[in-house]
């Protein structure tokens, strides 16, 4: 999980984050929603549906499919039909297992990203960190968010008091990511033995021999 602190306007009080939100990663555009953030919800929920729309449409295509030999696209479709329906499954598992690394890789980048562009915008809102709360300090400037002022930067005390913060908490994100990383694996191999489990299956039939037995 990221790390929290708060944030203060008037009466107002929201929560900032720094670091990767492993919450964003899995929960998407409804992480947003809790946060009251109507932006965010919308630039999740739109990456969400460009993200799943090749998956859409390429699932859609094989399973509404009807072999009709008097149609355009069974004749563009032609030259594919003697091949085996094993090597036709291999390439739709390889598209679709590009498409999950491609969205694995753009849902890591906004699980970073997130945290980081929320806290930004309520701090530009005229949001600020409690007063005297050294922690959230040290994190919003330790992670680029905020400026060290000169004052802060002659304070010897303070800048090491803020570099401890932000080691410890660094320190704690590094071993999350390996966490993440066993969970990383284990899904790779999971994914791995479904898909080979489902070619297994396949016999020799042709691409022609499959569509015509799903369509009777």
């Amino acid at each position: 999980m990221s790390v929290k602190f708060q944030l203060k306007k008037d009466a107002y009080i929201k929560k900032g984050a720094v670091g990767f939100s492993y919450t964003t990663y899995f929960w998407e555009f409804f992480v947003p929603i809790f946060r009251g953030d109507g932006k965010g919800f919308l630039m999740l929920l739109i990456a969400r549906i460009l993200l799943l729309s090749p998956r859409y449409l390429i699932n859609y295509f094989f399973r509404n499919f009807i072999f009709n030999p008097s149609s355009l696209l069974t004749k563009i479709l032609t030259p594919l039909l003697d091949i085996k329906y094993k090597y036709i499954v291999i390439c739709y598992y390889l598209f679709l297992g590009l498409i999950l690394i491609i969205t694995t890789l753009v849902w890591l980048y906004i699980g970073n990203w997130y945290n980081k562009n929320y806290t930004v915008r309520l701090l530009n809102k005229g949001y600020s960190p409690l007063e005297n709360d050294d922690y959230a300090l040290a994190l919003l400037k330790g992670y680029g968010y905020l400026e060290y002022t000169e004052e802060e930067k002659e304070d010897k005390e303070k800048m090491e008091l803020y570099k401890n913060i932000v080691e410890t908490v660094k320190k704690d994100e590094k071993s999350k990511y390996y966490i993440f990383l066993v969970y990383f694996i284990i899904t790779f191999i999971i994914v791995i033995i479904i898909y080979y489990s489902e070619i297994s299956r396949i016999g020799d039939m042709t691409y022609l021999e499959a569509i015509q037995a799903a369509n009777f």
